[in-house]
């Protein structure tokens, strides 16, 4: 017999199983923020090798390319987490 929508669930079967938290389903797990941000090290880690070679090596376009790549990597660094879009509502056909 179906329960009511009126009712609620009490008990061990309305709490979700240990380690695992309620959510929207199977499917993939967001990283850890750890490891979101490996990518901005290495390109900060590049800006600043360009820019090493640049001033070393007589060569202003590697040096700026080395700046520009590394002020860059450090702007996404620092930059808030994005929140997903909401959808633009629709007009009814």
């Amino acid at each position: 017999m179906p329960r009511s929508e009126g009712t609620k669930t009490t008990g061990p079967e309305a709490r979700p199983a240990p380690g695992r938290r309620p959510g929207p389903g199977p499917g993939p797990r967001p990283r850890p923020r750890a490891y979101r941000r490996v990518g901005a090290w290495l390109a900060v880690a590049l800006g600043i090798w360009a820019a090493v070679a640049g001033a070393t090596l007589p060569n202003g376009l590697v040096l700026a390319a080395g700046l520009v790549v590394a002020a860059l990597a450090v702007n996404r660094l620092g930059a808030e987490p994005r929140t997903p879009r909401r959808a633009k509502p629709v007009a009814p056909p």
